[in-house]
């Protein structure tokens, strides 16, 4: 099964650099080629694979993308990765760390269920003494709750494998370039092939882990966070499901929202366990609140 990784990196050299060294230690890597694209003008992505010595296991291709944004890293990616031929292709974040079975696993479950689509859990990593209440914090992360093999809605691109004649049907625009810099990308993509009735399936097993860095633990990170899923969400369904039926639907859900909110935080005022909650439900209704006014959040750092 002959199989190109792609990997978008954005000023992470040191990531990127154990991300390809975590790769050497893969399980099932026949036939295995990598592509990487640096979205960084300072090209740094692109000269730690220069770096890379000349007993690493797998050939490297690597280019720069200079249009600014995940989705034109994206799709200059798979670009090249189908000029290579493969029967699939695999994506991985440069902030990633895949365990040793990670490619095989995603093998087997396409095999056994003649998948187009292949993905697994990231899980996170946080700094020792981090809050229960942030690990468990389901904004942090992508892992869904089925079973091992289940057919399923996948969201996140961040570990997924997909079968290189599926993604051609997206051409030329495999990640919609509207939200490069709002984050969505994917969740308009996995959509978008749910609609064309790509075949889904879970691999519990295919795992990789995420680090968190401090940056990331504080609240007005996750404001952020939260508030823009929020608003690309309602994009990504608006683009995708349009007329006037469904953006009713989408305004009573997001009022529906706004209630929940409200009433979370009236508790919040007598019993102080429901505070934080009742603040990431006030975030998610701005979020896609401001996107019925048709306003654009952006994510602060990386694309």
């Amino acid at each position: 099964m002959s199989t190109v990784l792609c990997i978008c990196t954005y000023k992470r050299p040191a990531g990127l650099t154990s991300l390809l060294q975590s790769i050497g230690k893969l399980e099932d890597t026949a036939d295995l080629q990598i592509v990487v694209v640096d979205n960084d003008a300072n090209a740094e992505g692109i000269a730690a694979c220069k770096a890379l010595p000349d007993t690493y296991p797998f050939k490297v291709h690597c280019q720069l993308e200079k249009q600014s944004g995940i989705s034109h890293a994206r799709n200059a990616a798979v670009t090249k990765a189908l000029s290579l031929e493969p029967e699939f292709i695999a994506f991985l974040d440069d902030d990633e760390q895949p365990e040793t079975q990670w490619l095989a696993e995603l093998k087997r479950i396409q095999r056994e269920n003649n998948a187009d689509i292949v993905g697994g859990p990231t899980r996170s990593v946080f700094p020792p003494n981090t809050d229960d209440a942030l690990i468990n914090n389901p904004y942090y992360g992508a892992e869904l709750t089925v079973a091992d093999g289940a057919q399923c809605q996948l969201e996140a691109a961040g570990n997924f494998m997909i079968r290189s004649s599926t993604i051609q049907q997206m051409a030329p625009d495999f990640f919609h370039p509207a939200f490069g810099h709002s984050g969505g990308e994917d969740l308009a993509f996995f959509t978008q092939l749910s609609q064309k009735d790509a075949r889904m399936h879970w691999a519990a097993q295919a795992i990789v882990h995420e680090d968190v860095p401090e940056n990331r633990l504080t609240p007005d990170w996750m404001k952020e966070r939260i508030i823009n899923i929020a608003n690309s969400r309602v994009r990504v369904m608006r683009m995708l499901q349009p007329g006037f039926k469904n953006a009713m639907v989408r305004g009573i859900k997001t009022m529906a929202l706004f209630t929940v909110a409200m009433l979370t935080s009236l508790l919040a005022l007598v019993h102080t366990g429901s505070a934080s909650k009742a603040q990431m439900l006030r975030w998610k209704f701005w979020g896609k609140f401001t996107a019925h006014l048709n306003q654009v959040t952006t994510r602060g750092e990386g694309h």
